[in-house]
This record gives C-alpha cells, structure tokens and sequence, in this order.
C-alpha cells in the first residue's frame, strides 16, 4: 500500500449563519426523543477546549444563534418527530422553513458516512491510492449494509468513498477509516474533533459506519450543518450525486473483480418523484432499529438555483420517510 498524503483540496460554496430554531424537549406523534441539550450546555461545549489536548475548539457562532420558543414551525403533517428545512445557499442570514425539535437527540445511523467522507476528504490529499482492505471491514452485524469487499481486496481510496456512500457499506466506511487515518481508532477520535470544530453540539461518533450505539449520537441541527460542510466538496458532491457506480479492482491474488454499486436515495432512483422544478443533488441515507428510517438532501430550486437542506430523523417505515421528505420539499419557496 502506497504512503496516504495529506492535505485535502476542496472547493468553498457560499458561507452561511447559523439558522434560527427552535428547542423543543419531549416527543412528537407518539414517538420519545431523549431529552435535548440545554442551549446553554451548547454554548458551553462550543466555547469550551476539546478534551483532546489538542487545543481543537468549536467555531464561535454561538452568539449569533437566538433560541425561540417551545413551538414547531411549518410542521403540520409530518409523523417524524425530528426534521427541518432550511436554505443554506444564500450568503444573507438562511431561512428556516419548516422545523420541529432540531435539537433532540436522535440517532443517525449511515448518514454517520456523511461525516467519514468529510474527514477522509479533509485528510486524504490523492484519493487514487490504493488500499488493501484488513480484517477490521469484516463485519459480521445482522443485517449490516455492505459493499461486498473482501480481505486484500485492493481499491483506490476514492473507490472506498463510492462504496461506502452509495451502497451504504459498513465494511467500505471502515476502510476509509483506515486509509486515511492509519487505524479506526484514530478517525473516530478525528470524526469527533472534527464535530467540535464545525460546532455539532449535539453529536458524538464511536465508529465511522453508524452501527448502533448509545454514545453515537447527533441532532437533525448538527445533520444540516455537517452536510452543507461536505457539500463544499466537489468530490463529495460527484459521489452523492451518482444513482451507480462501476467499480474494478484486483482480490488478494491479484484476480480482476468488477461491481456495479447502486445508491438507496429513491429520489434520485426514480422510485419517487421530485416535485416539480426541484433537483435532488445528494444526500444520504441511514436505517437502524435504534435510529428508525432517516434521510438527509440537498435540493435545488433549478428556476432560482438556490440549493435547500432537508433532514428527517426517525420515521417508522420507509413510506413514511419519503412522504415526509416530499411533504418537506413541497415546503421550497417558488
């Protein structure tokens, strides 16, 4: 395996303020969320130094964030009992659309590989190295979500992120782990460096695939703003925004292997439809028993060109996560 090489490229959009919610505690259609954080337990953690010595610090935009009362917005209609809509493209302060309780605690499943691709891409200076995949991707967990590598399986690291984002494979997100950070130990402690840097109050990762856990954690607040930071990335950006990917690569014994993989968005396969003038430019998806059926987008007015957060936590069935996102983006201003 060749030397990884730091010091990622990336591409900046347009800079944008935190948005305006919310803290709503309790639970919503019948469904407990765990208490949310105090806004003053924010302020402190993101004011506060990183445990890790390392003298890593949360961005300082806790002032500028107001907190309003205990209400949803623009919520009507909606069963999960966690989402929101906001414009983030917009170089004034962004609008909240439609939220309620940005701020409880809920689990985030696969869309953890939002915040693994953002910190292999931050780290990883040439995503066409190789990397062999180890025994660590092996992943034996019922029903775990897999990009079918084997051990030696040899890809390129860009390969790894495809894997892992579009079939949403667990073994690929640790090999990305590895790649990038030299051990799986290590990235987690990066994941969450990188949290505090971005000001995710309320998250906190254990792994870089989203398999359950009660320390692995996050908010719907904490998955718009680490989205709209990957989508800064072009190479982000090209990845969630494929429906497939044909992917070759050579086994242990140097054998030529080729898979097709796919992504899970049915927006972006066709299995649901967009309303009109939207484009879905990516996002991702996450499934667990702990977390329920959960979804995150960036969509595009294409008359305007204005590009729009979605986020929906928790749901009960996959039917009622695409008709609460839709109902979501029906909520996109002409």
């Amino acid at each position: 395996m060749k030397s990884i090489l730091y010091g990622g490229k990336w591409r900046r959009l347009s800079v944008f303020l935190p948005l305006i919610f919310v803290v709503f505690l309790g639970s919503a259609c019948g469904r407990k969320l765990e208490k949310a954080y105090s806004f003053e337990q924010a302020e402190q953690r993101m004011n506060a130094q990183s445990g890790s010595g390392e003298g890593v610090r949360a961005k300082p935009f806790a002032n500028s964030l107001a907190v309003m009362g205990n209400t949803d917005f623009n919520a009507e209609e909606l069963s999960s009992p966690a989402f929101l809509l906001a414009d983030y493209s917009t170089k004034e302060k962004p609008e909240p659309l439609a939220y309620r309780n940005p701020y409880a605690r809920t689990y985030q499943a696969s869309i953890t590989k939002v915040m693994t691709a953002l910190v292999c891409l931050e780290t990883v200076q040439d995503l066409n190295q190789e990397f062999t995949v180890t025994q660590r991707s092996m992943i034996r967990d019922e029903g775990s979500s897999s990009a079918l590598l084997k051990v030696g399986d040899r890809l390129r690291i860009e390969d790894l992120l495809y894997g892992m984002l579009l079939p949403s494979g667990n073994d690929a997100a640790v090999a990305v782990a590895e790649a990038s950070a030299g051990s799986v130990e290590a990235f987690v402690k990066k994941m969450n460096e990188t949290a505090l840097r971005l000001g995710l109050t309320g998250t906190h990762f254990v792994n870089p695939n989203g398999l359950p856990s009660d320390e692995h954690y996050t908010t719907a607040y904490d998955i718009y703003l680490l989205l709209a930071e990957a989508m800064k990335y072009e190479e982000f950006r090209k990845i969630v925004g494929s429906t497939s990917y044909t992917v070759n690569y050579r086994d242990k014994n140097n054998v030529p292997k080729t898979q097709i993989w796919k992504g899970s968005n049915q927006f972006m396969t066709g299995e649901r439809e967009t309303p009109e003038d939207l484009k879905v430019l990516g996002g991702k998806t996450g499934t667990t028993k702990k977390a329920g059926y959960c979804l995150t987008m960036d969509t595009e007015r294409i008359s305007t060109k204005k590009e729009y957060i979605s986020v929906v936590m928790k749901d009960d069935s996959k039917d009622e996560l695409y008709s609460d996102m839709t109902k979501l983006l029906k909520r996109i201003p002409a």
